[in-house]
């Protein structure tokens, strides 16, 4: 009987620490400036790395179809020629909360990267992306859709 009764209190101790453990993660959380929302804002940094990694991709995508077809392409052009998978096959592509738009012609290309949040993509990163032909360089705006104008990233 005295077994019993001790493994009892253990477990009651044990269950009390348990849950004050539980209770000052969650109020150092709460509590917390950043709290829980650390996450969706290391999510929306991950969704801009890809997103500039994606602007790269396309910048020599379209170097590859001018050499060999002569002229820059849009999206539709790039997947057609297998220079970019099939997730960029649409005129404006959204990927991890980017909405992708090209405009492109014999001579030059000029693409943005701009946050959308969408339903299935609530989380996204915050600068809007800039990239063109005549220089490779990406440009940010937080405000409004970058152009040549904006800051070099």
């Amino acid at each position: 009987m005295r077994k019993s009764m001790k493994n009892e209190n253990c477990k009651t101790t044990n269950g009390k620490w348990f849950l004050l453990i539980c209770a000052l993660f969650l109020a150092s959380c709460t509590s917390s400036s950043e709290g829980l929302g650390v996450y969706p804002k290391a999510v929306g940094a991950s969704d801009e790395g890809f997103t500039i990694q994606s602007l790269r991709t396309i910048a020599t995508a379209e170097v590859q179809l001018k050499a060999t077809h002569g002229s820059y392409g849009d999206f539709d052009a790039l997947t057609q020629a297998g220079f970019l998978d099939i997730r960029f096959a649409s005129q404006t592509p959204n990927l991890k909360g980017y909405r992708y738009t090209i405009r492109a012609s014999d001579s030059d290309f000029v693409v943005n990267a701009d946050p959308q949040t969408t339903e299935t993509q609530p989380t996204t990163g915050v600068r809007h992306l800039y990239l063109d032909s005549s220089d490779n360089v990406i440009h940010v705006n937080s405000t409004r859709p970058a152009s040549k104008d904006d800051p070099v990233l």
